[in-house]
C-alpha cells in the first residue's frame, strides 16, 4: 500500500482526536479545519461525507489493530497459535487512548449500523477457509473471552482485582497453547 497524502493523513489524525476527546457527535468540519490545517474543500475532497470520514476512521482503526497484533506476536509457537495469543494480548491490553476512540465511536455506530461494515468485511475474510473442528471452537472461545473482557471492562460492568485481572490473562495464552490441536474425545462430550 502506498503512503497516503499529508492532508488525508492529517485529517484522520484531527478526526481520531475529536473522537478521542469529545466523541464522534462533536466531529464537524468546523473543529477538523481547525485541528487538522486543512481547509473545508481539501476536507470534503477526501471525505465528502462524515459518514465517509467515519469509515475511514473505522478502517484506519482496524489497520493499526492488526499492525498491533504483528507485534504482539509470541515466538517459538504456531502461526495460528501465535495469532491468537496476538488477539487476547490486543483485547486485554489497557491502551486507554484506543478505549476512548472506541468510546467516542459507539454513539455514531448505534445510529449508522452500517459504519461497522469494515468490522464486518474484516472478520469475515479472518474467517475464510475456517473448518469449525473442536481446536477452532476453543479457539474462537478465547477470542470471545477477549473481547468479553474489553467490552467488560469497557462499559465498566466489572473491574476484575489487578491480580485476578492478571492471571486471567495469562490463563487463555496457556490455553491458546494448549489448546493447539482437535481432541476427537471432545466430539463425544
Amino acid at each position: 500500500m502506498g503512503r497516503m497524502p499529508k492532508a488525508r493523513q492529517a485529517i484522520l489524525d484531527a478526526a481520531r482526536h475529536i473522537v478521542r476527546e469529545r466523541g464522534a457527535g462533536k466531529l464537524t468540519y468546523e473543529e477538523l479545519v481547525q485541528q487538522s490545517g486543512v481547509t473545508r474543500g481539501g476536507i470534503t475532497y477526501h471525505f465528502p461525507t462524515k459518514e465517509a470520514l467515519l469509515r475511514a476512521l473505522i478502517e484506519s482503526d482496524i489497520e493499526q489493530w492488526c499492525e498491533l497484533e504483528q507485534q504482539l506476536k509470541p515466538k517459538g509457537v504456531d502461526a495460528e497459535t501465535a495469532a491468537l495469543i496476538a488477539f487476547i494480548r490486543g483485547h486485554t491490553e489497557r491502551d486507554e487512548d484506543h478505549r476512548r476512540f472506541v468510546t467516542g465511536m459507539l454513539s455514531a455506530v448505534t445510529l449508522d449500523h452500517s459504519l461497522l461494515d469494515p468490522v464486518r468485511e474484516f472478520t469475515k475474510r479472518r474467517r475464510e477457509g475456517v473448518t469449525w473442528d473442536n481446536a477452532q471452537l476453543r479457539r474462537h472461545l478465547l477470542r470471545m473471552a477477549a473481547e468479553g473482557l474489553f467490552w467488560s471492562e469497557l462499559f465498566g460492568c466489572e473491574e476484575l482485582p489487578a491480580d485476578v485481572r492478571k492471571r486471567l490473562v495469562a490463563l487463555m495464552e496457556r490455553l491458546a497453547t494448549e489448546w493447539t490441536t482437535d481432541d476427537d474425545a471432545t466430539d463425544a462430550a
